[in-house]
């Protein structure tokens, strides 16, 4: 729910002949209650449908089903036993389930003819005034500039935005939770803004700005610097699931999937107006010149270090960029390498995965296992790359038994630092809650693979930047041609400089009355 993700939780119950009887059953609380969970789930998902007997299923299967896919939001679906095998009419197998990524027909209250319909300029009154009023803006303003953020992701908005940006010439952004959605290494792409956790040019970039439309905006405390964007509302658009905000003021109807296609071809038809892109002045020349050096700093392998020392998080992240590939699916744990990833530059195909908002540690592992099996179905499969503390791992490492049984290839870098040490950056530096059992992760791949060692498998520990450096080299390795542990070890104490930072900011939030 708070990721934005379409799922469909299917929940098996028992028949309706034992709930009508309030039998005590397994599984139960055994006071004859069959609805406590789905009662429970109502506050986490967009929908709850329960299948009773008598009821028009094939209808509450739909509408349960098209909530998900139209809102992108997760639903809820309780079967009986008893209804598994009863037959049903196939007429609503002629209706189309919604698509996601398709702009949703106006509600019968917002259609003139009180049925839904396309919303399109002619249809709906307000998208033709949205889409005007932000033109005549655009054409007003000196400096215009563009923030994606995750919905526009969730929304199947990427391409379009990528349209929309390359025909009006305006620089864009990113959030860390829309890392990847348009291509980094576009000519057009200034960095990550993250307010005060922002490389410090980026971020006079941004927030001198003075038309910013903000895409599938979700300002959530680490995807925000802790509340940090100073982007003034009057000079800010706000592209939303379901709504347009224009300075002050709130637009229904008008959602991101219905005004991105006409706003891209109004912003090109108000370029060609102007006699062309909008040229940048030599002032702000500088702050963007002084944004892309700052960017090279971060993303350079620091230089002279001593490679036979320890791996530090300045020079692992940078290095561990020029290791990924394109087509590449990268997964970041909720940790230090969500932060360390932020400013690491992706290849044009290469996606990355992170779970920012709700920050579930253990997370990646078992998503690991999701995108891996996922990528199968890809023309270019890629290769499934998860960065994770040893911590982190612990939570969900079971999965990795799953990966071996589903023949999965993932490479899974497990850094083990001694700990959770983005826990002890926020809060309890020595506190004895933040240590864990250590595990013997180089016998972690024989012992899921068991006695069957026909399955490809290979573990490696690495203790300094030469012997990664030398390993991210290898043209074997570099092949994704079995299951991979890489275990990485790094100092107790050490962090990337964004989780400092961010470290800071929460500490400044928290202490607020």
């Amino acid at each position: 729910m708070a990721e934005r993700l379409p799922i469909l939780h299917l929940v098996g119950l028992p028949s309706t002949k034992l709930q009508s009887s309030h039998a005590l059953l397994h599984h139960t609380l055994g006071n004859g209650s069959f609805d406590t969970f789905s009662a429970m789930s109502s506050h986490l998902v967009a929908s709850v449908g329960v299948l009773k007997q008598g009821s028009r299923w094939t209808e509450e299967v739909d509408r349960v089903l098209g909530v998900a896919l139209t809102e992108c939001k997760p639903v809820y679906l309780g079967f009986p036993t008893d209804l598994f095998h009863v037959k049903v009419s196939s007429e609503g197998l002629k209706t189309p389930l919604p698509y996601p990524h398709s702009a949703p027909p106006l509600p019968p209250s917002a259609a003139s003819k009180g049925q839904p319909q396309e919303n399109t300029v002619e249809n709906n009154p307000i998208l033709e005034h949205v889409i005007k009023e932000i033109t005549e803006r655009f054409k007003a303003a000196k400096k215009p500039i563009a923030i994606i953020d995750i919905c526009a992701d969730r929304f199947g908005c990427g391409p379009g935005l990528r349209e929309l940006v390359e025909k009006s010439g305006i620089r864009f952004f990113e959030t860390p939770m829309g890392k990847s959605v348009l291509d980094e290494q576009h000519p057009q792409y200034g960095g990550a803004y993250v307010g005060k956790n922002s490389l410090p040019a980026i971020r006079q970039e941004v927030e001198s700005a003075d038309w910013v439309l903000m895409c599938g905006k979700l300002e959530s405390d680490f995807n925000s610097g802790s509340f940090t964007f100073d982007l003034p509302p009057q000079q800010t658009i706000e592209l939303h699931s379901f709504e347009t905000k224009i300075g002050f003021a709130a637009y229904p109807h008008t959602d991101i999937r219905s005004v991105v296609p006409l706003l891209t071809k109004a912003l090109a038809a108000a370029v060609k107006d102007l006699g062309g892109k909008k040229e940048i002045k030599n002032g702000e020349k500088k702050v963007i010149e002084q944004g892309e050096q700052q960017r090279k700093d971060a993303q350079a392998v620091p230089k002279g270090e001593n490679m036979g020392g320890e791996i530090l998080h300045k020079w692992l992240w940078p290095r561990i960029g020029k290791f990924f590939k394109a087509h590449d699916l990268i997964i970041a744990e909720t940790g230090t390498t969500s932060f360390g990833i932020v400013n690491v530059p992706f290849p044009s195909t290469a996606t990355c995965i992170v779970q920012t908002l709700w920050g579930s540690i253990g997370w990646a592992t078992g998503a690991t296992l999701g995108v891996a099996l996922a990528a199968t179905e890809r023309k270019e499969p890629g290769r499934t790359i998860l960065i994770t503390g040893e911590g982190s791992l612990q939570m969900s490492i079971q999965e990795v038994g799953t990966m071996v049984k589903m023949g999965v290839k993932p490479y899974l870098f497990v850094i083990n630092n001694d700990g959770y040490e983005i826990e002890r950056q926020i809060h309890g530096v020595t506190a004895k809650y933040n240590d864990i059992q250590m595990y013997d992760h180089q016998k972690m791949l024989p012992f899921f693979v068991g006695r069957n060692n026909s399955i490809a498998h290979a573990s490696y520990e690495v203790h300094t930047p030469q012997e990664l450096d030398t390993l991210l080299n290898d043209p074997e390795f570099n092949k994704p041609d079995k299951i991979r542990l890489i275990e990485v070890f790094m100092p107790r104490g050490d962090a990337p400089e964004s989780l400092l930072n961010q470290a800071k900011l929460t500490a400044q939030a928290n202490a607020k009355v």
